[in-house]
């Protein structure tokens, strides 16, 4: 063999790696493009199951503050605006309209006048938030629904109505009287333990 045909050897080797190589780079492209619409339903699917446990939470808050406070206004509001979302008879409504039903609901419980000044306050953040959700998804959603749209309220539409319904909780809680019953019940335990010869701690 001499070094011309050598040469036209390696040549036609060097040439099927490089064949071998762009195979496997497009069936490397193939395998990321079928990947990918996988690995968004999935993100699709974490976000679903994160929502709905955000909103089991919230409920459960709403019920047990509604119980001690005996104030159910705000679980019926926030029951409302689940249901509102949920039941197929509001499917008639776009995206943007469900949320002025929203309005529409909280805008009732401000006029309520068993909640404080705080309460009412929050509840007018919850107002403005939903108003803010109806105008982004009427003017940049698709025929009133969010569709492709990738706005800054549509990445982070979970976390302010969690943060919102938060702000309500604690605005309905009274602190100042959990401090006072802890303080109360912490000097019984202290006045027992002083005058009693058989008080044992546990």
């Amino acid at each position: 063999m001499d070094i011309i045909q050598w040469f036209l050897l390696i040549n036609e080797n060097a040439l099927q790696i490089i064949a071998q190589m762009e195979q496997m780079a497009q069936e490397t492209k193939q395998s990321s493009t079928k990947l990918i619409p996988i690995l968004e339903q999935n993100h699709l699917n974490l976000n679903h199951t994160l929502a709905i446990n955000s909103t089991k939470i919230l409920f459960a808050l709403y019920a047990l503050t509604g119980l001690l406070n005996k104030k159910p206004q705000l679980t019926a509001a926030f029951f409302i605006s689940c249901l509102i979302f949920e039941c197929s008879f509001f499917d008639i409504f776009s995206e943007a309209q469900l949320y002025l039903l929203t309005f529409v609901t909280y805008t009732y419980v401000m006029t309520c006048n068993v909640f404080s000044v705080k309460t009412k306050l929050a509840c007018v953040i919850m107002c403005l938030i939903t108003l803010l959700f109806a105008y982004d998804a009427a003017f940049y959603g698709v025929n009133g629904f969010y569709g492709e749209s990738k706005t800054f309220v549509w990445h982070n539409i979970e976390r302010f109505a969690v943060c919102c319904h938060t702000i309500i909780i604690l605005s309905v809680i009274n602190f100042k009287r959990i401090y006072n019953n802890i303080k109360s019940f912490c000097s019984s335990i202290i006045y027992m333990s002083r005058n009693s010869v058989n008080f044992t701690v546990i």
